[in-house]
């Protein structure tokens, strides 16, 4: 082998294992704690119900459309491992609308509907 086919192994093999010892062998990274993010997150879906509450109503779909941001956003805490404040975030209208009075209204009336 020459000197010249060395040298390139040689240079060839140690960058090889550099590229290794950075892929491998770096110290695994700390979680991030991400309880301020869903705080945030979640104070701006309460302020963002709380509006559309007053200037459409509690059971307007704006709201409703809140109540599914929210939720989806409360999804996202569980994913990234931070709890909230269950007492503040998960009651009344936060916590999603079940209207079974709407339901059933909707379910009479199509039931009255004409199928000919």
């Amino acid at each position: 082998m020459t000197n010249s086919n060395l040298w390139s192994r040689m240079i060839l093999t140690g960058a090889l294992a550099g590229g290794l010892m950075l892929v491998f062998g770096s110290p695994a990274r700390a979680d991030r704690d991400w309880k301020e993010d869903c705080h945030r997150r979640l104070e701006a879906d309460r302020a963002r119900i709380d509006r559309d509450a007053s200037r459409h109503g509690e059971r307007s779909r704006q709201v409703d459309a809140d109540v599914d941001r929210m939720n989806s956003d409360r999804q996202w805490c569980k994913d990234h491992r931070a709890d909230w404040d269950h007492d503040r975030f998960d009651i009344g209208i936060y916590f999603g609308h079940h209207d079974d009075d709407h339901d059933r209204d909707r379910d009479h009336n199509h039931d009255h509907d004409d199928h000919h």
